[in-house]
């Protein structure tokens, strides 16, 4: 747990969840800025940098004064650093990874700052198609931090984080369907197949979520970070109205609530579990002061999960600082207040009132079926979060495929046939399965058909 002393029920505790959008190297040329702020502003300006500080300064006229104050903080200096190296991001990450950070405010056990690394993968995009060089590739970012922290560091915990590919395929290009490419799928099958790993945490890509992925997370992943509703509108033209990430509508204070089937926003009786979760630094539902401290006043009647983001293409350390410095300032208001720095995964438990149980565990087995056909047969010793673990497997051609179980009449027990219908097992060189549990334990199992060796993995 983290050091993290289990939260009873009325117990005033804040969890404080520091989420990053993992998403790798970015950079942003003076003539790519402009060209953002005519398709968020239609403003038609040259590209040069005196410009840019008359638009910073609000000193430009464009239109009014509510348009320039937002213009001016769409190109505020903060938002328009990028680091655009790994080498100066890795030197950005061990500033925050020294002491004098990670152990700048212990919490209430002493412990140290965690981060929540959500990797995503761009994957999906046209490589030509890529201004911003974003770092390509299904485990492009996914390695580069577990080869930084390893797969399960408490300090360092990996999520899942995913940005949809949208129908230009460029990749600074944003979408908000899932299923309009098969990209998601083989992502999380290869991080089963090739990675021994499943996501637990979702944190959606540019806080989007709608119908269709609401019932993808539902499927698999207890925990979502998602909902970014500030209680306040938006000045910002290309996220407002409900564009991309839509949360005008749940819960603008600190619950965490179990969504209605037909409306992720609205709270009902499905299985995930979402936390609220405001931008750190960021031009739009930022983390304040007031937020903090209504956190804090919250917490007084129970448990409270408070979450917030940022991006790792930025330098996160001033962004840190400045929480710190709001996080000190609410401890002092509320001495009667616990607080502790945690993973995603414990936050949620703590706050559900969920105590770990142990992990769930596969028994496969393959055996003839039919004249030309193969059976696997699937038991798990646990129910799984959702109706059915996740199957995929890899084929000797290197493709990944994904794929429905047959439920079987006897509790926690599927199959699925491999033959010419599906896929021949002759062609299959690796089988696997995923699954978390309802407290978010994550159980991963590979299956080489062909000699019958397994590798499982047991993650959070």
């Amino acid at each position: 747990m983290n050091g993290l002393q289990p939260a009873t029920a009325r117990e005033p505790i804040v969890y404080v969840v520091h989420c990053v959008d993992t998403e790798g190297p970015l950079s942003e040329t003076l003539d790519a800025t402009f060209e953002r702020l005519k398709a968020i502003y239609g403003l038609n300006l040259e590209p040069n940098r005196q410009t840019l500080e008359q638009l910073q300064r609000q000193r430009l006229d464009v239109g009014s004064p509510e348009r320039a104050r937002a213009v001016a903080e769409t190109a505020a200096p903060r938002h328009l650093t990028y680091l655009e190296t790994w080498d100066a991001l890795d030197a950005m990450l061990d500033r925050l990874d020294a002491p004098a950070v990670r152990m700048a405010l212990p919490d209430s056990d002493g412990m140290g700052w965690i981060v929540n690394w959500h990797c995503v993968a761009h994957y999906g995009f046209d490589p030509a198609l890529n201004p911003r060089r974003r770092h390509l590739g299904v485990h492009a970012i996914f390695d580069h931090y577990r080869q930084r922290y390893g797969s399960d560091n408490p300090f360092n915990p990996l999520h899942w984080h995913f940005h949809p590919v949208a129908r230009s395929r460029q990749a600074n290009h944003s979408a908000s369907a899932y299923f309009t490419s098969p990209v998601v799928f083989e992502i999380v099958s290869r991080r089963i197949l090739e990675r021994l790993w499943f996501p637990c945490v979702n944190r959606p890509g540019f806080n989007v979520e709608r119908p269709d992925s609401h019932w993808f997370l539902e499927q698999w992943m207890p925990f979502d970070i998602a909902n970014n509703n500030a209680g306040e509108s938006c000045d910002q033209p290309d996220v407002g109205d409900g564009r991309l990430g839509d949360w005008r509508r749940a819960p603008a204070d600190w619950v965490v609530y179990h969504p209605h089937h037909d409306d992720y926003q609205a709270p009902g009786a499905c299985r995930r579990a979402i936390a609220r979760c405001l931008y750190l630094g960021g031009r739009f539902n930022r983390i304040t002061e007031r937020e903090v401290e209504q956190a804090f006043e919250r917490a007084r009647q129970g448990p409270v999960v408070m979450a917030f983001f940022n991006h790792d293409f930025r330098d996160m350390v001033p962004e840190v600082q400045e929480m710190q410095g709001m996080l000190a300032r609410a401890t002092r208001r509320y001495p009667d207040v616990r607080w502790h720095h945690a993973g995603a995964v414990e936050a949620m438990r703590g706050v559900l009132g969920l105590r770990p149980e142990p992990h769930a565990r596969f028994d496969l087995k393959i055996d003839r079926h039919g004249g030309v056909g193969h059976r696997l047969r699937v038991g798990l010793d646990r129910q799984p979060f959702g109706p059915q673990p996740w199957l995929c497997y890899a084929l000797s051609d290197g493709s990944v495929w994904h794929d429905n179980l047959d439920t079987g009449l006897e509790p926690r027990h599927w199959h699925y046939t491999f033959d010419d219908q599906s896929t021949p097992l002759a062609e299959v060189v690796s089988i696997g399965l995923a699954t978390n549990t309802a407290d978010g334990r994550t159980t991963v199992t590979t299956l080489d058909p062909a000699t019958g060796k397994q590798q499982v993995a047991f993650h959070n």
